[in-house]
């Protein structure tokens, strides 16, 4: 197995954990060639913003990425959840030297989902390291360990008995637990995958480096979390308890 008891217990304490060199040479290098080009061809195929020294392509079809989603992302999910759905699509971003983020903490420091009544639910959040992020001023994807269970508490404290704007909770508890916090970057060498749960908040630190920093993201979420005749109740689920649909854990790891 690729996920061990070390990883289980790393993810359910932290929030994230790290896969050190799972993704072969060969299509560690395809995807490296497949961001050059990418770059070459910049703004084709990108999206714009205020600020392109982080820029992103939200929704890649790159053959290169394609293969290691299914590759390596595909088993890897269903060594941590129950089942999977459809794979998500697959985003491809950069951090390049000289980004900054300003007075806040990182860039846009925050939990995936939306901001609507039923957030867009999912389990884990992959990260494929496709160039180093050896210190903290890489422009490397960084976290704010245990988070994940802070927001879990506080989505539980919702009510049972009336419907819940989960969107309107999200910002609550992100206005209450991220306005003073101690980001740590993950360290990461190219062909690494972060697994994260989809609470942890996360963001992009600063690149003082002269290199710019890429990798690759995909959401995977559990197979009721995307059928339509189950979603609504399995979102539901999800939001009460954050281990929902993934498989058994080392009981020192139980929350």
């Amino acid at each position: 197995m690729t996920f061990t008891a070390t990883h289980w217990d790393e993810l359910t304490r932290q929030g994230y954990t790290i896969v050190h060199g799972a993704i072969d040479d060969a299509h560690l290098r395809a995807a490296q060639q497949a961001a050059n080009l990418l770059t070459s061809i910049f703004p084709e195929g990108w999206q714009r913003s205020k600020n392109e020294l982080w820029r992103e392509i939200k929704d890649s079809h790159h053959p290169a990425f394609l293969a290691i989603a299914a590759g390596v992302l595909d088993p890897l999910a269903l060594e941590i959840l129950e089942s999977v759905q459809t794979p998500d699509r697959i985003q491809f971003s950069q951090t390049l030297p000289g980004f900054t983020t300003g007075r806040i903490v990182g860039r846009h420091f925050h939990i995936d989902g939306g901001l609507g009544p039923a957030l867009a639910a999912f389990n884990i959040l992959f990260g494929v390291a496709l160039t180093d992020v050896a210190s903290d001023t890489a422009g490397g994807f960084h976290v704010l360990p245990g988070s994940h269970e802070k927001f879990a508490a506080f989505f539980r404290e919702q009510p049972t008995d009336a419907a819940v704007h989960w969107g309107e909770i999200k910002q609550q508890g992100q206005k209450k637990f991220l306005t003073q916090t101690e980001m740590v970057v993950p360290r990461l060498r190219a062909g690494d995958i972060l697994v994260a749960h989809s609470f942890l908040a996360h963001g992009t630190s600063f690149n003082t480096t002269e290199v710019r920093r890429d990798m690759i993201f995909q959401r995977r979420a559990a197979a009721p979390l995307g059928d339509p005749a189950t979603q609504g109740a399995a979102r539901e689920a999800f939001m009460r308890d954050p281990w929902t649909f993934f498989r058994d854990r080392p009981p020192s790891s139980r929350p």
